[in-house]
């Protein structure tokens, strides 16, 4: 009758043991989902400056980022330049092409300030 009362117990304490697992594998994912999101924004910040930079390093200061966009394997920013305003695109970050331009197209150009 002892064996029987120590296996009772073990699987007693197992079904416990399981229990206690889910609830806190439960509890650790409840919590992780906001720092999860929080980690999703800070890349995507980290991208935006990193798109920022680069646009910098190929066409120099002095322009700044309105917004970006990446599509079909192509990243596509929005920049200005003393009032004039582009749309460039990379594929790699690296070479940009100017696609569009408010001097060629000035119904494109930023509004007055």
């Amino acid at each position: 009758m002892r064996v029987k009362e120590n296996i009772g117990a073990k699987e007693v304490n197992m079904r416990i043991g399981r229990r206690d697992f889910i609830k806190g594998c439960a509890a650790v994912s409840a919590l992780s989902l906001p720092v999860m999101a929080s980690t999703a924004e800070a890349s995507a910040a980290e991208i935006g400056l990193h798109i920022e930079k680069s646009i910098k390093a190929s066409f120099g200061g002095g322009f700044a980022v309105l917004s970006h966009h990446r599509s079909k394997g192509l990243t596509q920013a929005e920049i200005t330049h003393f009032g004039n305003r582009y749309t460039v695109a990379s594929a790699d970050l690296q070479d940009w092409k100017i696609i569009r331009s408010s001097l060629s197209n000035p119904g494109f150009a930023s509004p007055l300030v």
